[in-house]
């Protein structure tokens, strides 16, 4: 897009509008093809059923409090109640599942699906094993869909929580063309 100096930032700002005589060129609709780590899975080479492999996960009272930060969820279960060891809140179970993904494949895309069911008590002082697999994967609407699951187990092997998301891959269609290079914030380091 050409336009006069200052106009796209009042045209961001919602200020100004696009006039007759502005020239506006579009290189029409991309993929992201690689990135700076490398070149992006594709819908393709995404396998129903592959495992995501599986982690060890501490849950620490520094992870507790940060989660409580982020949500601004203050809920007096989450603090030390009579020396017991705190409860951490059930949200914290979101990132370990996306970092197996991030593992496995170089992926990106919209989440737009998260079911999570808690089946026990995640407390500070706890290794989890976490664990993955894709599970389905569809085209609606012209996008790429997969669909994957995640467990985590106490050291007994009990599970404590089980997740099912589903991201599309990408927010332009799949008939575009994959030819750009990404400069997003890559794959997500393992911690909070």
């Amino acid at each position: 897009m050409r336009l006069p100096p200052g106009k796209l930032l009042r045209l961001l700002r919602g200020t100004d509008i696009i006039a007759p005589g502005d020239e506006v060129m579009s290189n029409g609709k991309a993929r992201v093809l690689e990135d700076a780590k490398g070149r992006r899975a594709t819908y393709e080479e995404i396998a129903i059923g592959q495992s995501l492999g599986e982690m060890d996960w501490a849950i620490t009272d520094d992870l507790i409090d940060l989660q409580c930060q982020l949500d601004q969820d203050f809920d007096p279960m989450f603090f030390n109640l009579a020396g017991q060891a705190r409860i951490a809140p059930p949200q914290i179970t979101y990132r370990p599942p996306r970092w197996l993904i991030s593992r496995a494949y170089n992926v990106r895309g919209l989440f737009v699906g998260w079911e999570m069911e808690s089946l026990g008590e995640i407390r500070a002082g706890m290794t989890l094993k976490v664990s993955g697999t894709i599970v389905d994967k569809y085209i609606k609407k012209d996008r790429e869909y997969i669909v994957y699951e995640a467990v985590g187990r106490d050291a007994q092997g009990n599970v404590l929580f089980r997740t099912r998301r589903t991201h599309v891959l990408d927010f332009v269609e799949r008939t575009a063309p994959r030819s750009g290079a990404g400069i997003d914030s890559g794959i997500k380091p393992e911690k909070i």
